[in-house]
């Protein structure tokens, strides 16, 4: 079983299955938080921004709904981002 400990750079999400990109090469994961397929929205900082925006102005929808942790915190989980 893979390590599930990559972060998502637009949401925060910590549990990824994969890098989003390994040598500049997509994983094509989507993220289960707030939806970003890596290698298609994701080719640079302004696209990662504009799906930030997005997921926040959605109200932090999330797009598995399933894989929602309890007491989940959006406010705290983008704070992984600086982890990246």
């Amino acid at each position: 079983m893979k390590s599930s400990n990559f972060i998502c750079p637009v949401c925060g999400y910590n549990r990824l299955q994969e890098k989003t990109r390994d040598n500049n090469v997509p994983s094509f994961e989507i993220c289960s938080c707030c939806g970003t397929e890596f290698g298609y929205d994701d080719c640079n900082q302004e696209s990662i921004m504009k799906r930030r925006i997005k997921w926040i102005e959605s109200g932090y929808k999330w797009f598995s709904e399933e894989d929602k942790p309890d007491n989940w915190n959006a406010i705290e989980q983008l704070k992984n981002i600086e982890k990246i």
